[in-house]
């Protein structure tokens, strides 16, 4: 059976879907998403919401930061963490109706 051919703007459309795919595929980086639906935060707030190191928090915002579904700026020493505004993040269903209502800051 012959392969079909796709451009390379579907491929990386696909690619970019699978990423984000990859990203979704952990509880930990759901919880994250689902923290930073509040607001933005640093990793150790992060970290300590979620009771993680920092090593393996920064890892999973990584790994999400490539799925384009966090972005992140700094401020002096601190990186603050955001939800990407891309159509992924826009309408993304496990975005939707989070099941984390209030979060006190840690």
């Amino acid at each position: 059976m012959p392969t079909p051919e796709f451009s390379a703007e579907i491929q990386q459309q696909a690619e970019r879907r699978a990423a984000h795919c990859r990203a979704l595929g952990n509880r930990q980086r759901i919880l994250i998403l689902w923290l930073l639906v509040e607001r933005e935060r640093t990793v150790t707030e992060l970290a300590a919401a979620l009771g993680a190191s920092l090593p393996a928090t920064s890892h999973h915002l990584r790994i999400l930061e490539f799925g384009q579904l966090v972005k992140n700026r700094r401020e002096h020493q601190n990186i603050y963490y955001s939800l990407a505004e891309n159509d992924e993040v826009k309408y993304c269903p496990i975005l939707h109706n989070s099941p984390i209502q209030q979060i006190e800051p840690v």
